[in-house]
């Protein structure tokens, strides 16, 4: 895990161009404020970040604050340049000013980009160990924090807890009410799971959830289907009543 953190951090300080920017107080304290500081990319010494898991992406989510504060600035040394009664700056410094803007804001890009893809990849140690907090979590019935470690977990749809995970995470929408939520999760099982253990259950839960939206002739097909597919199943001893 450590190698991956640190590996990543190397590819987010690279494209951050310059590494860690200043905050506006820092700029103001040592001069690089000025119109003509701006114009130019200013090198800073990096910081060095310890890769501990969520401590390192909030550090670059604050680098990212900077350097929205960083781009603020310089449009603002733009429009001033731009509107300065001495005389508009030469279209050399505009030029530059605008060229920095562009770089900064890339940078940003690259930067969100980069922990997208870093929070979208979780390794198999982390995945297990969030696919147990999960289930420990609804079990305990603390639906919401399940929900969050379950979503976390599905990020990598070849889990080999995927099926429990989804099948867990519909319940624990269904346990607080959100229904339509609770469809869209038992609903991944008679479109990709046909083979699953789960099924008949999952068509059931189905057809709970279309009840309680008021939405009869619908739940009804789900139940009909589930007495048809797995007439001996539990669930559908529970569905014939009413499929009726």
């Amino acid at each position: 895990m450590k190698a991956t953190l640190h590996a990543f951090l190397s590819l987010v300080l690279l494209l951050s161009l310059t590494g860690c920017l200043k905050t506006r107080a820092q700029l103001k304290e040592d001069g690089s404020d000025t119109p003509e500081a701006a114009a130019s990319p200013q090198p800073v010494q990096v910081k060095e970040v310890a890769p501990q898991g969520q401590y390192a992406i909030d550090e670059i989510k604050s680098e990212i604050t900077r350097l929205t504060g960083r781009i603020d600035d310089l449009e603002r040394n733009h429009q001033q340049q731009a509107g300065s009664p001495n005389g508009p700056a030469s279209k050399e410094d505009l030029k530059k000013l605008e060229t920095r803007i562009i770089e900064l804001e890339q940078a940003q890009a690259n930067m969100l980009e980069a922990i997208k893809k870093f929070q979208n990849t979780v390794p198999a140690g982390d995945a297990v160990e969030l696919f147990e907090k999960g289930r420990d979590q609804f079990r305990a019935k603390e639906y919401e924090a399940s929900i969050e470690n379950f979503s976390q977990y599905l990020k990598n749809p070849k889990g080999k807890n995927t099926e429990d995970a989804l099948f867990l995470r519909g319940e624990a929408y269904y346990q607080l009410k959100q229904f339509k939520k609770a469809i869209i999760d038992f609903s991944k099982f008679p479109e990709k799971y046909h083979h699953s253990k789960k099924l008949p259950a999952a068509l059931y839960k189905i057809g709970l959830a279309f009840d309680a939206l008021g939405m009869k002739d619908d739940a009804k097909g789900f139940y009909q289907e589930l007495v048809e597919k797995f007439p001996k199943s539990p669930e559908a001893k529970k569905a014939k009543s009413k499929s009726k």
